[in-house]
């Protein structure tokens, strides 16, 4: 097809996260075979990657390197003194090659981050790029972003007001014409919070009613899931309780209904007909959760879960393919020249 002509190569690091090779290249191998259009520079043991991708020809490059940087190393030095890394050479690939468009890895979030702050660098105007999953809501077909997500533990009320504009030109680039953008609080009254998170309300109301953005307001964590909004804010270190708070209790009820299904015989024939579509439901819903793109970076680099496994990275690389054509660089600058007048005031 004329379209597999123009596609973007996929960077993925293949020393990254808990399970390492066997997992990414297992993911990588069944993205490929789903994907006839998608290409990929892997970067890893080239003697123990090339011969489990033969068959794909030129689709597939190998990076050969056999050094990590593991979970535990500090971000900034091991992005600046391990430049053979997987990491490092995989963002080296993606920051000079037009060819490439995404780099995609399950290592630490720290070093990813920081490796992105530093070999790819920000887009014009953003001060700090943020982590943004996508999750399910009670609304079939509808999802909603939240930002962030634990890439900024601190932030400002201008930090917070700019993962609102980033968030609404990815949203946009989506399909959604006027995104419903809301600010995680402990209350949906305007005086509840801390004295971040009502600065950052006023800022938002303003930047809404100059029409930059639709805010509607505080939203709970409660309140999350039933389809009203389209990007919830955050700060790093709350976007990321919640995020994980999320995903401990989706856990917790599916092992909780395996359990009562497995304790009795009629659980067990009910199993027969209802475990399929848990699945499925999993997959399809809660799975989303496995990748996602650091926003404001100038290039896509795509977070996936430290834990993935082979069908977390085939999932992982066909999100990077979608985000590759949102061409959210030129609309990201466009709306923080807009607001920067109103940012810079009330910075």
């Amino acid at each position: 097809m004329w379209y597999a002509l123009f596609m973007k190569k996929i960077v993925l690091d293949c020393l990254g996260g808990d399970n390492g090779l066997p997992a990414m290249l297992a993911g990588a191998i069944s993205a490929l075979q789903k994907n006839p259009e998608l290409q990929l520079v892997l970067v890893g043991d080239e003697s123990v990657i090339k011969p489990q991708v033969a068959e794909f020809g030129n689709r597939v490059e190998i990076i050969d390197t056999k050094v990590n940087i593991a979970m535990d190393e500090h971000p900034t030095q091991a992005i600046r003194t391990k430049t053979d890394s997987s990491l490092v050479l995989g963002l080296e690939q993606l920051k000079q090659r037009e060819d490439c468009g995404a780099f995609v890895s399950a290592g630490s979030t720290g070093a990813v981050l920081t490796g992105g702050f530093m070999k790819i660098g920000r887009i014009a105007g953003v001060s700090r790029p943020a982590l943004c999953p996508t999750l399910p809501t009670m609304q079939d077909g509808q999802d909603f972003m939240l930002l962030d997500c634990g890439a900024n533990m601190d932030c400002t009320p201008v930090q917070l007001a700019q993962f609102a504009v980033m968030a609404n030109e990815y949203k946009k680039a989506t399909g959604v014409e006027n995104p419903r953008i809301a600010l995680l609080n402990v209350g949906s009254e305007n005086i509840k919070g801390n004295e971040v998170v009502k600065q950052a309300h006023v800022l938002l109301r303003q930047l809404s009613d100059a029409g930059m953005i639709n805010f509607v307001g505080n939203i709970e964590g409660d309140q999350v899931f039933h389809g009203n909004v389209d990007v919830v804010v955050a700060d790093g270190f709350w976007g990321n309780v919640l995020l994980k708070s999320i995903e401990g209790t989706v856990k917790f009820v599916f092992k909780s209904v395996k359990n009562v299904m497995m304790s009795s015989f009629g659980g067990k024939i009910g199993a027969l007909f209802l475990g399929g579509k848990l699945k499925k439901f999993k997959a399809e819903k809660m799975d989303k959760t496995n990748a996602t793109i650091f926003l404001g970076l100038k290039k896509a680099v795509v977070k996936m879960h430290g834990n993935a496994d082979a069908v977390k990275v085939a999932s992982a690389l066909q999100y990077a393919t979608t985000v590759v054509d949102f061409d959210l660089n030129a609309r990201i600058e466009a709306a923080l020249t807009q607001a920067e007048p109103l940012l810079v005031k009330n910075a």
